[in-house]
């Protein structure tokens, strides 16, 4: 690594475990500089640093026993384990190498720009089996450290692109998707809807919602039917996960 070469942190053996399979996948969008092991840990944590001293072997990334507070000086939290590593800034794929999946769903999240939302709505997805999720070009730039952490390293998994969500969503439609919104107005309850696979889901933040310009590309509006009168919105991340979850079951059901 030179000195002059950005770097980000990735907190925890999870984290750290998820970049060095990426990695081997070939899928992976950072470089591994080198991993930092609390010195004070190399017996307590036998099985994991034989893992990471076998991957550094194989992968070439630098492996290092450190004192406890040099990783408490790099550190975002308090959750790390005693094990970071530094890498280089992730760069996700742009239009271009949008290829949408034959089969199953993806989602398009506008409007939320918290990185801690962000990487909790991204391991949601990853873990239902999502096949894409389409970010909006204002991602936040410089968040890699919070949104891997968040995301207990499923952002290094989960196949995500950063581009006009506009125009991603129209590649959609031309890859044969039905495009579905998460919109209360005009809508159908979730769990009454009929839903057409493959499926592309639009959800907006709590704040701005979903633009209008997307919204006249979707050809239904979903939302999720509360038990109470109920007139506030769900946080971004339970949203995700409710809906993440009907389409994966959706989903299942359609591939029978």
């Amino acid at each position: 690594m030179e000195n002059n070469e950005k770097v980000c942190i990735l907190e925890g053996i999870t984290s750290v475990s998820a970049l060095i399979k990426s990695i081997r996948e070939g899928t992976a969008r950072r470089s591994l500089f080198r991993v930092l092991i609390d010195e004070s840990k190399k017996q307590k944590e036998f099985r994991r640093v034989s893992f990471l001293r076998a991957a550094s072997e194989e992968l070439g990334f630098r492996l290092e026993f450190v004192p406890p507070e040099k990783i408490a000086s790099l550190a975002l939290g308090h959750t790390h384990g005693g094990i970071i590593a530094e890498a280089s800034p992730a760069e996700f794929p742009g239009i271009e190498e949008l290829n949408p999946a034959k089969n199953g769903f993806a989602m398009l999240l506008e409007g939320a720009e918290d990185p801690f939302t962000l990487g909790h709505s991204i391991r949601v997805l990853y873990s239902s089996g999502a096949t894409a999720l389409i970010l909006p070009e204002r991602f936040p730039s410089g968040a890699d450290t919070a949104l891997a952490r968040a995301s207990a390293g499923c952002s290094e998994l989960l196949p995500i692109f950063v581009c006009s969500p506009e125009e991603a969503a129209r590649k959609y439609l031309k890859a044969n998707y039905s495009i579905a919104a998460a919109e209360i107005r005009d809508a159908e309850d979730l769990d009454r809807a009929e839903l057409t696979f493959p499926l592309l889901l639009i959800v907006g933040g709590e704040k701005r919602g979903i633009s209008s310009s997307l919204l006249k590309l979707a050809q239904k509006n979903v939302k999720i039917p509360y038990e109470r009168d109920f007139m506030g919105s769900l946080p971004t991340e339970s949203a995700v996960t409710v809906f993440a979850y009907e389409l994966m079951r959706r989903s299942r059901n359609a591939e029978k």
